[in-house]
């Protein structure tokens, strides 16, 4: 930006940004203002003292489209249709949507003009920071210009009511860039709590992904008001505040397991069908330890306890999952009863050395049972494993995508195994004794109806 253009720059602890506006305003100037502080930075684009545009950097713009669905004002057909035609431009989508009848004219310079207020009502709260003001032809845009007296008033007592709320104390908690999510279990009616309309607006919009700063906009609510309605819902137990931090961890550390459990498959391909199915059962129960480890540091009713004994973890995996166990070992996969939790952790050594006592066609039906066995308890594990810790959130959604690559191809290692097998059992019904050449040929076999190699591909194309 060029030198000249510069009218006037400054500090924001020697000259407010209200003084600023204040006096861009009675001088009639256009141009652009940016005021910054820290990482976040607004540009306020003015014409003949009016402001005719806004665009706020270092926050997150929120997906307006989306949250009018969240409440019943959009439904996500014509959302994803306006989304696509936009391509991320607010103001387009807002004229799309006059364009189609979806939305008048009146509701759109409602609510550019609460986007402007809300944002210099946050940056009216900067201490430090630092401002200029250029001489630029500013954008056209679809608001009719704002008397700046007038947003001024209102944005100073929006900050007044946000600063009372912080100074009672209980929105120690909360932030404009706060995300809650709906708790996993909220089995009570919701009608029943007495919580009024907004209220019941501001739960909705509670899914995991939509900061308290962006409710505000889509509700068009003061900051302060929507802090107090999440309060309300977190007093009631119907929501609980994400914590980011926690969450990257946990995301990262799920991440990693399943990774390297997709690294175990290709590692441990074998070319005997005996080999690969106790290949299948090294990883499969590997895998299953791994969850139960990471279960152990973020289960949801570990947390905020403190330093925990190793012994009440232990106690705690068990409980929850043995219950989970012992019916798949009862009713479908009697193999799985030489299994049990050792500290916490699957002990499948019975299975993975019953080569010791058992040989040939016999121990190939142990195995196999093993593996079905041990399949459906890593599904289980995991499924109430991310339903606790991250619930029904953009995280888990994420993680489930990975989580169904993963399936993908333990089940296509299970299928070779299956065509094998299948194979096998046709030649023997024909009165052929193959089954020792087709163990011979097991990898030309699995490869001629399902290469081994497709799964690693898939995952590096992934």
């Amino acid at each position: 930006m060029e030198q000249q253009d510069r009218i006037m720059d400054g500090d924001l602890q020697t000259v407010g940004l209200q003084s600023i506006l204040k006096t861009l305003a009675l001088s009639g100037k256009t141009g652009k203002l940016f005021v910054s502080s820290g990482s976040e930075t607004l540009s306020i684009s003015l014409r003949k003292g009016l402001i005719v545009g806004l665009h706020e950097e270092g926050v997150t713009q929120p997906d307006l489209l989306n949250m009018l669905c969240l409440v019943s004002k959009l439904d996500p057909p014509r959302a994803q249709m306006i989304r696509d035609r936009a391509n991320g431009d607010m103001q387009m989508a807002l004229a799309m949507l006059v364009d189609r009848g979806w939305m008048t004219m009146q509701e759109v310079q409602r609510r550019l003009e609460f986007a402007v207020t809300q944002s210099i009502s946050h940056a009216m709260r900067w201490v430090n920071g630092r401002f200029a003001f250029h001489r630029l032809v500013p954008i056209e845009s679809k608001m009719q210009p704002l008397d700046i007296d007038s947003v001024l008033l209102e944005a100073l007592r929006q900050a007044d009511e946000w600063e009372e709320f912080v100074n009672e104390g209980v929105a120690a908690r909360l932030s404009r860039a706060t995300v809650a999510r709906w708790q996993p279990e909220v089995s009570r009616d919701v009608a029943s709590l007495g919580l009024n309309r907004e209220t019941i607006e501001v739960l909705c919009m509670c899914n995991g992904e939509v900061p308290l700063q962006a409710i505000a906009l889509v509700l068009m609510t003061p900051e302060a008001r929507v802090g107090r309605m999440m309060m309300q819902l977190l007093e009631l137990n119907l929501i609980e505040v994400v914590d980011t931090v926690l969450e990257t961890e946990l995301q990262q550390d799920l991440s990693n397991i399943i990774i390297k459990c997709q690294h175990s498959l290709a590692q441990r391909r074998q070319s005997s069908p005996e080999q690969h199915l106790l290949g299948l059962i090294t990883t499969l129960s590997e895998s299953i330890n791994n969850l139960l480890i990471h279960h152990g540091k973020y289960a949801r009713s570990l947390r905020g306890r403190g330093q925990i004994s190793p012994m009440e973890t232990v106690r705690y995996l068990e409980r929850r999952f043995i219950p989970q166990l012992q019916p798949l070992a009862k009713k479908s996969y009697p193999i799985l009863e030489t299994a049990s939790f050792n500290y916490g952790l699957l002990d499948c050594n019975d299975i993975l050395t019953l080569n010791k006592l058992v040989k040939g066609e016999q121990l190939e039906e142990f195995y196999w049972d093993a593996v079905q066995g041990l399949t459906a308890f890593l599904r289980m594990v995991f499924s109430d494993l991310l339903a606790d810790e991250v619930g029904n959130s953009h995280t888990g959604r994420q993680l489930n995508v990975a989580w169904r690559v993963l399936l993908s191809e333990i089940d296509h290692e299970i299928q070779q195994y299956q065509i094998y097998r299948a194979h096998r059992n046709a030649q023997m019904a024909r009165g052929h004794d193959a089954s020792f050449r087709f163990a011979q040929n097991w990898g030309t076999a699995s490869n001629r109806d399902g290469d081994f190699s497709s799964s690693e591909t898939r995952r590096r194309s992934i």
